[in-house]
């Protein structure tokens, strides 16, 4: 049963990042190729970056990050990128904190990543709409929820549908995912970035009337390349 498109993809090379805007993309075991692989730590402590539970690290969302010829890259102007690891990196992060920082890859106990979550997010233009009717005066951009894939549906329901695929399967291009929860949100999602204002009623709306989810998540059940303007079914 068709579902709807695959209206955005969604990268994020570098975890709280702001990530990039694909136009294909694979789905392997580990969710889109590339997508949270690497984040950003306290230089001196190794703690991982926190903007949703620590004001020192709010200022994160504003970095840019993308996946180069070579590996990730990250920017503060989206002009000049530099690769991750390097110092120009690490100085670029750091003066934009104000404290040290640095680069590192998640994996092992002294890197671990920063959430056991599914290998893809899925958010609806229906939910952004029935978001932004309960709303009407906030800005309410895919950005501030960081999905994966932002699917277009076919009804123009206003309503958080997503809730009704879990336990459900997707096929979209050569790719099938089951959906197997909502997406728990955090003070992530109220935060400050370019061009979004920092609005802590956007939690507070989805925590009363989404039941604190927002999206689902997902697991790859056949890996596969997946574009912008796929058909999204449910098997």
């Amino acid at each position: 049963m068709r579902f709807g498109t695959a209206s955005e993809l969604w990268r994020y090379p570098v975890s709280s990042l702001t990530g990039e805007r694909l136009e294909t993309a694979h789905l392997d075991d580990s969710g889109i190729a590339g997508d949270r692989q690497w984040g950003l730590f306290d230089a001196d402590s190794a703690a991982v970056a926190a903007p949703e539970s620590e004001r020192r690290w709010r200022p994160v969302p504003g970095l840019q990050s993308r996946l180069g010829a070579d590996g990730p890259e990250i920017s503060q102007d989206g002009t000049t990128w530099h690769p991750v690891p390097s110092p120009p990196a690490d100085k670029t992060a750091s003066d934009h904190l104000g404290f040290p920082v640095r680069f590192r890859p998640f994996g092992g106990a002294d890197a671990a990543p920063r959430y056991d979550r599914g290998h893809l997010h899925i958010l609806t233009t229906a939910s952004l709409a029935r978001l932004q009717a309960l709303l009407p005066t906030a800005i309410i951009d895919t950005r501030r929820f960081r999905p994966n894939i932002l699917v277009q549906t076919d009804d123009n329901d206003i309503d958080f549908v997503e809730q009704r695929l879990i336990g459900k399967a997707l096929r979209i291009g050569d790719a099938t995912v089951e959906i197997t929860e909502p997406c728990t949100r955090c003070a992530f999602t109220a935060l400050g970035q370019p061009g979004i204002p920092f609005d802590k009623d956007v939690l507070h709306t989805i925590a009363k009337h989404g039941g604190g989810g927002f999206g689902v998540l997902a697991k790859v059940a056949g890996p596969g390349r997946i574009s912008r303007g796929d058909a999204v079914t449910v098997d």
